[in-house]
């Protein structure tokens, strides 16, 4: 979803993701709001997104306590979202990843894909599955909300962002 969501940011600036194999991610450069934002895709395994990132940072002199995660959540509902700072991981391996590297006091950006209803499928399988029809065009239908919410996280902060976005309500299929 980070990736989906990135991908959507970069095209609607028509800039696009190079691959910098050091630091085993795609990168682009995006100004936006008299600022300069670095996107960054990990190519690693998911359980290990956070390798790389505070060398990665630090070499491109991005400050920790500014970097935004975007990520995948199973206790939200598709398309729906939520800003946090702060909080636990969630039991999501790449979210641990991120903390593991950069500590646990990061701006999060969730995007719901909603709990697994198979109890026998494995979670990762889940949340690496392809969506169905009808959550693609709920998220579909959502996306603009979403890259509203991230710009606006970009250009006036966390606080402004959870009190315009986490109150909020998606649009429905």
């Amino acid at each position: 979803m980070g990736f989906w969501l990135l991908d959507k940011l970069a095209d609607s600036y028509q800039i696009s993701f190079k691959e910098k194999s050091k630091f085993c991610a795609e990168m682009a450069n995006l100004s936006f709001s008299d600022k300069n934002f670095l996107l960054v895709k990990p190519l690693t395994f998911m359980n290990e997104s956070g390798k790389f990132l505070k060398t990665l940072l630090s070499k491109n002199n991005c400050e920790i306590s500014q970097t935004i995660l975007i990520h995948d959540e199973i206790n939200l509902p598709v398309g729906q979202m939520k800003v946090t700072l702060g909080r636990g991981d969630g039991g999501h391996n790449g979210v641990k990843s991120v903390f593991a590297s950069l500590g646990n006091n990061l701006t999060r950006l969730r995007l719901g894909v909603g709990l697994k209803l198979n109890q026998e499928m494995n979670l990762a399988d889940y949340v690496l599955s392809k969506f169905n029809s009808e959550e693609i065009e709920l998220l579909e239908k959502n996306a603009e909300n979403f890259l509203c919410a991230l710009k606006t996280l970009m250009s006036d902060g966390v606080s402004k962002t959870m009190n315009l976005y986490n109150q909020s309500f998606p649009k429905t299929a």
